[in-house]
């Protein structure tokens, strides 16, 4: 599992920032896990959870599943360009593309969805069991929203 320094370093390193031998200083840390913190919150409240918990030192681990470590490498190195400056490459935005395709794919689930037994068939597609066809699907119709007795009535609070 990668470390928040490994992350950090691999990100500012891809917007040219940060030369390999040269260390940053600890506020300039400290901006990187605010901004990645907010990052993922963002993601989050988008509907793509990925695991992650907050981070507050270098020496914490990304929780991310491995997968979506090089989307949050290049997307960070992004995020971080108005802070650091530093320059956005061609190939930077296209692994930063790609890499959020697979945070979508690994944080995002769709579940099926089931059609309700009051939607018509239609004509054409109708399942015919022994000449009998229903034209409606098959469920239970318990779910269904009603007020009264099957029939929606009107709101007391309504003039009519």
């Amino acid at each position: 599992m990668a470390t928040v320094a490994q992350v950090a370093k691999a990100s500012l390193q891809a917007i040219l920032v940060q030369a390999s031998e040269a260390p940053l200083e600890a506020d300039e840390y400290q901006d990187f896990i605010f901004a990645m913190n907010n990052y993922m919150a963002s993601l989050a409240a988008k509907g793509v959870n990925l695991g992650y918990t907050n981070v507050s030192t270098l020496a914490d681990s990304v929780t991310v599943p491995p997968g979506a470590i090089t989307g949050l490498i290049a997307n960070m190195a992004i995020q971080s360009v108005p802070y650091y400056g530093g320059v956005v490459t061609p190939e930077l935005a296209m692994t930063a593309r790609e890499g959020m395709q697979a945070m979508r794919q690994l944080g995002q689930i769709i579940t099926p969805t089931k059609l309700p037994s009051t939607l018509p068939i239609g004509s054409g597609n109708e399942e015919s069991i022994y000449g009998y066809s229903s034209h409606f699907y098959t469920g239970d119709e318990t779910g269904i929203a009603t007020e009264t007795n099957g029939l929606i009535g009107l709101e007391t609070s309504t003039n009519g």
